[in-house]
C-alpha cells in the first residue's frame, strides 16, 4: 500500500451571497449537551437518497469548524460545501441558553458574521476550516455532496454530540444489508416517522479507523485529538428486508428444484447403465 499524504492550505475570505436559511431544519436538540456551564457541539446531518447531507451544528462559544469530508483530495470547498447558512451572535453579546437556540431556530434570520474557509490537508484526511473572528454562539449549517450513495460517514469530535436523521422510508439495522457503527446510544423516530440515530458518548478515545490502522500495520498513529469516531449509517428502503427474504426463499426454491431435478436425472441415469450392464452379461435387467 502507498499512501502519499498531501499538504496544503488556502484561506479565501467569504461572505455568504443570500443564503436559504428556510432549506434547513433548525431542531433545538440539546438533550445530555450540557457541559461545564455551556453546550457541547451538536451535529445534526440530515440524510437524502440524492448525494447530499444537510448539516445543521448548534454553536456555543466556538470560533472554528473543522469539517472532515471523507471525499475526493482534488475536490474544492466550493465542490464540497454549499448554502452556508449562519444564524448566529457573538458569543460575547449573548448568554449560553435554550432560549437563544430557541429564539434563533423560529426566527431564522440569517446573520451577517464574516468568515473565512481554509482547506488543509493531514496525514492524508482534507480538513475544510470555517473559521469567525471570534467566537460565536447559534447555529450554523451547509450543505455537503456525498459520493458515497446511501452510507453515511463522518468523522465525530470531542466534545460533542451527534444525531443522523435518515429520510422517511428508509431505515437501517439489518445484519446483511447493513447498520449503524458504532451502535448508537439512542434510537428514535420523529414527527415525521423517520429514524434518528444519536451518539452521545463522544469522548478522547481515538477513532476506529485510527484503531484499524493500527492493528493493520502494527504501529501506533499520533492522530489529532479531535478525531474520535468514524461514523459509518448505510441505510435503505424499509422494504428492502422483506424484498431481501423474498428474494433469498424465490432463490432458496429454485435451487432446491434444480437439486431434485437433478437426483432424479442421476437415479434414471443409474438405473439405465445398470440395465445396460445386465444386457451386457446377459442378466435379466431389474425393473
Amino acid at each position: 500500500m502507498a499512501v502519499i499524504c498531501l499538504s496544503g492550505c488556502a484561506d479565501v475570505a467569504k461572505t455568504p451571497i443570500a443564503p436559504n436559511s428556510s432549506m434547513y431544519e433548525y431542531d433545538v436538540f440539546l438533550n445530555g449537551s450540557q457541559l461545564n456551564g455551556s453546550f457541547a457541539r451538536t451535529s445534526t446531518f440530515y440524510l437524502s437518497t440524492n448525494s447530499s447531507v444537510k448539516a445543521v451544528n448548534i454553536i456555543d462559544n466556538e470560533s472554528l469548524i473543522d469539517i472532515m469530508p471523507l471525499e475526493d483530495l482534488t475536490k474544492t470547498d466550493a465542490d464540497i460545501l454549499s448554502n452556508i447558512v449562519v444564524i448566529a451572535d457573538y458569543a460575547k453579546n449573548t448568554n449560553s441558553s435554550i432560549d437563544l437556540f430557541e429564539n434563533y431556530s423560529t426566527q431564522q434570520n440569517v446573520s451577517s458574521l464574516n468568515y473565512t474557509i481554509s482547506e488543509k490537508v493531514l496525514k492524508g484526511q482534507k480538513h475544510i476550516y470555517l473559521n469567525f473572528t471570534e467566537p460565536i454562539r447559534g447555529y450554523v449549517a451547509y450543505t455537503m455532496t456525498s459520493s458515497t450513495g446511501q452510507e453515511f460517514l463522518n468523522i465525530a469530535q470531542t466534545p460533542s454530540i451527534v444525531r443522523v436523521v435518515i429520510p422517511e422510508g428508509y431505515t437501517t439495522g439489518n445484519l446483511l444489508i447493513g447498520r449503524a457503527r458504532p451502535n448508537p446510544d439512542q434510537i428514535y423516530y420523529d414527527n415525521y416517522g423517520r429514524m434518528n440515530l444519536v451518539w452521545y458518548n463522544i469522548d478522547t478515545e481515538k477513532s476506529s479507523l485510527v484503531n484499524i490502522f493500527e492493528t493493520t500495520f502494527n504501529t501506533e498513529i499520533q492522530a489529532p485529538s479531535n478525531i474520535l469516531t468514524l461514523i459509518g449509517v448505510k441505510f435503505y428502503k424499509e422494504s428492502a428486508p422483506r424484498d431481501l427474504l423474498i428474494a433469498g426463499v424465490i432463490l432458496g426454491s429454485l435451487a432446491l428444484i434444480v437439486i431434485v431435478d437433478s437426483l432424479k436425472k442421476r437415479r434414471k441415469l443409474r438405473k439405465l447403465r445398470e440395465q445396460i450392464e445386465a444386457r451386457a452379461n446377459g442378466k435379466k435387467p431389474r425393473i
